[in-house]
């Protein structure tokens, strides 16, 4: 056990009025203390869920993901521009991942995207490694591979344990400890390719201010997020969305309405066929035509600078319209 970690589950779970939240500096060196190997299992797991009852502050997501990026920043360089990080970490409950077919269509157009996630066993969730997966789009497993893919393709996927095994460990506390922890919200905002522009989804309310507050302590460049469909950074049409952005060292929120006035999800129907015949354009799925859509809205709106919401759906159907409609036929056995 570490004796320079102690102090810090010290400091958390002295009760109700001794405790306190940790300092940037504080999360920052505990952090590195975990990633570094330098935390028993039994200390990150005690650490964690003290923190998970009361919810993180900004200040530790911001020293927790300083940490993080200064660990990631000793790996292999990946030598390449990213444009775009987006993380996928919270799997869908009753809809396909519709934002993939987003973030495809913006590579169709030159934009170089990372894609990230976990995958938690026996839950009854789509990840969105599976779906990759079933559109026989390659999962990168080293930085080489990611380099390939996004010159081939401007987009590359690659699973946190390949990020890094320190952070999959860390998210498969779950396993143990039966509830996620911070964890997810840093690896969401960790960014480890230094992409340019980040979009973030999370589900529960106050995350996205959580998220804002902390990119603007960091001195982020450009990030997007929203309380998106089951937590994931894709824009749900059958609510009203609250877009978050930090951007030229400025905070702003913009409201748009929902685009679907009735329910149009096929939670019974998950079958990874509707993204296929959708994106090929044999068959315009109910709900995917303006997930997709509003989905691809969003993160142009911030790519490329652009403010209303009008002008945002013009360029996303411009992006759409685009798209290598051939891309996920499927192969001949």
């Amino acid at each position: 056990m570490s004796n320079a970690f102690t102090q810090y589950i010290k400091i958390l779970g002295r009760g109700k009025k001794g405790a306190r939240s940790l300092t940037v500096e504080e999360a920052e060196h505990a952090m590195s203390l975990m990633l570094s190997g330098d935390a028993a299992p039994e200390q990150s797991g005690a650490f964690w869920m003290l923190i998970r009852i009361r919810e993180e502050t900004a200040e530790e997501t911001v020293g927790f993901t300083k940490a993080t990026r200064q660990f990631l920043a000793k790996k292999e360089a990946l030598n390449i521009d990213v444009d775009l990080d987006w993380p996928a970490y919270a799997g869908k409950r009753n809809e396909l991942p519709w934002f993939l077919l987003a973030a495809m269509a913006l590579a169709n157009t030159g934009i170089k995207i990372v894609m990230h996630g976990h995958a938690f066993e026996g839950e009854e969730r789509i990840y969105v490694d599976q779906t990759i997966s079933e559109l026989d789009l390659p999962i990168c497993h080293s930085r080489q591979q990611i380099r390939r893919e996004l010159g081939h393709k401007n987009f590359a996927y690659v699973p946190l344990a390949k990020v890094d095994s320190t952070l999959g460990e860390m998210m498969d506390l779950k396993y143990s400890l039966g509830l996620r922890s911070p964890v997810n919200t840093v690896v969401r905002m960790m960014n480890p390719f230094s992409a340019s522009h980040s979009v973030h989804g999370v589900f529960h309310r106050g995350y996205d201010e959580l998220h804002l507050s902390a990119c603007e302590q960091l001195g982020d460049p450009s990030v997007l997020v929203f309380r998106g469909g089951n937590g994931e950074a894709e824009v749900n049409p059958e609510r009203d969305v609250v877009l978050g952005k930090w951007q030229n060292g400025v905070a702003s929120w913009t409201s748009w309405p929902k685009a679907e006035h009735e329910h149009k999800r096929l939670k019974h129907n998950l079958d990874v066929l509707r993204l296929r015949e959708h994106w090929s354009g044999e068959q315009v799925d109910p709900f995917g035509e303006q997930a997709v859509r509003q989905t691809i809205a969003s993160v142009a709106g911030l790519i490329y600078g652009v403010q209303s919401h009008e002008e945002c759906l013009v360029l996303a159907d411009q992006i759409w319209a685009q798209r290598n409609k051939s891309c996920f036929e499927q192969k001949v056995a």
